[in-house]
């Protein structure tokens, strides 16, 4: 999209090889002050980089804020509780996925905001009649099959929170990709930061009252379905006009116009969610709830640290990368500079705390069994090290337009999960000697996606 001149000079912004630039915020351009200038002009004016600051720090916060009650659910609730609810929720993910066709992410390059709203109230309905379907071959066709596949009748007997909890989370994207279009950045923070405040309340609250003996699953389904109608209402609130105008005809004008999404994007996205989702899945038909209990916290409490640093670097450094990719047609000096500082972050952080997680997750959770979480942790955290760098440095595929590699890296990434844990349970028959072997294999996948992000910063396979 070319860039309009009179709205970056409106954002304070100058014209320069085809973007925007910062204009000098204080001293004449050219003067050694130049540096501090375009930072204090893009400060200033920037809108961009606002919302993506509120974004950020939405989405910091979204993730830390479920964390700090961990030390409070981890007392309230035992390794076989959590264990159930990671299962669910890992069928979940895999639903929510693949309910909406994805058609939710077209929203954000819709030609007109009614469009974008014809696409909106489609996503929600395929989602509704999708997780519709799936209750009802769960509840009629497949009965009790469920609880016997996954050796847990539980299971079975919770397996119909699965496709109401996936519609929810549909609502809450789509409600997401709306807020991106029509450029709501802080209601988009704000929204992220009440799921996951609602979702930890509801937890806490079932916990404590006893309702049911499944207090953390009716926690995160009754959770998710307040912030989901939280979405509604503020989207009806706000543009409640627009959604008024949707007909039957425009959103099977969208059904035809963004079928590639369903076609192309969701199956990316599905081989993706089942590459995460497969540990889990596995573990708990071949080990059982506990176990999946301690592995699932293993992973929580490595991934949301990692997750929030990896994130901020990545965001910053991707639109380092692209600017030097358009100058030059490489980024590896920066590239470099930035791995060996993520390098030297998460080597550091695993001799610190790597012969300390056991006793550091017991005293964290409250009680004595969690410090097998902690035994997992110290199994899977050199994985987790090398996915830190991989992750943060993720962007040069979409820097590179490198969008197939990244697609034949997933399939990598999903199959080599899958042949850990099938082989552990199989084949080794424990918990500890599946564990390092998934441990080695994610190794490999995250080396292999830091190979190929090394040959694209240095300018291989680049098409003039």
């Amino acid at each position: 999209m070319a860039v309009s001149e009179n709205n970056c000079e409106r954002d304070g912004l100058d014209i320069k090889a085809g973007a925007c630039e910062p204009l000098c915020g204080e001293g004449p351009c050219g003067s050694k002050d130049k540096g501090v200038g375009r930072w204090i002009g893009m400060l200033k004016g920037s809108s961009f980089l606002k919302n993506g600051l509120t974004l950020s720090a939405g989405v910091a916060l979204a993730q830390v804020v479920p964390f700090l009650f961990y030390p409070i659910l981890g007392r309230i609730f035992t390794a076989e509780q959590f264990g159930l609810l990671a299962t669910l929720t890992s069928i979940i993910t895999i639903l929510s996925v693949v309910g909406s066709g994805k058609y939710e992410s077209g929203i954000i390059v819709a030609d007109s905001k009614l469009q974008a709203a014809n696409l909106a109230v489609l996503s929600v309905l395929v989602g509704a009649g999708t997780m519709l379907i799936v209750w009802a071959v769960a509840q009629f066709a497949l009965g009790g099959m469920i609880g016997v596949w996954f050796k847990n009748p539980e299971i079975g007997r919770w397996f119909y929170v699965c496709p109401i909890s996936a519609f929810f989370i549909i609502v809450f994207n789509v409600y997401n990709e709306w807020c991106v279009r029509e450029k709501y950045f802080k209601s988009l923070a704000a929204n992220k930061i009440i799921n996951s405040g609602a979702i930890a309340l509801s937890k806490v609250f079932f916990g404590f009252v006893r309702i049911s003996s499944q207090g953390l699953v009716m926690g995160d389904l009754i959770g998710r379905g307040v912030s989901a109608l939280g979405c509604a209402l503020r989207a009806w609130l706000k543009d409640g006009t627009t959604f008024a105008k949707t007909t039957w005809k425009g959103m099977g004008e969208c059904a035809v116009r963004f079928k590639d999404f369903p076609l192309y994007n969701m199956p990316g996205r599905l081989l993706n969610t089942i590459g995460q989702s497969l540990p889990v899945l596995l573990i708990a038909a071949y080990f059982g709830d506990k176990e999946v209990g301690y592995f699932s916290m293993a992973m929580t409490l490595f991934s949301v640290p990692i997750n929030i640093v990896s994130t901020s670097v990545s965001d910053v450094y991707r639109q380092r990368a692209t600017e030097e990719y358009r100058e030059s047609g490489q980024c590896l000096a920066s590239f470099k500079k930035v791995m060996w500082a993520l390098v030297l972050m998460g080597v550091g952080g695993f001799l610190l705390l790597e012969w300390f997680l056991p006793a550091l997750t017991q005293l964290f959770l409250g009680r004595e069994e969690w410090a097998v979480a902690g035994r997992y942790a110290q199994i899977i955290a050199p994985a987790m090290v090398v996915m830190f760098v991989s992750n943060s440095l993720g962007g040069i595929f979409i820097v590179a337009n490198k969008l197939k590699a990244f697609f034949v890296w997933q399939v990598y990434f999903a199959v080599s999960t899958l042949a850990a844990v099938w082989v552990g349970g199989v084949v080794i028959g424990t918990v500890v000697g599946t564990l390092v072997l998934f441990s080695a294999l994610r190794c490999t996948a995250y080396l292999l996606s830091l190979v190929m992000t090394y040959r694209f910063a240095r300018g291989a396979g680049r098409v003039a």
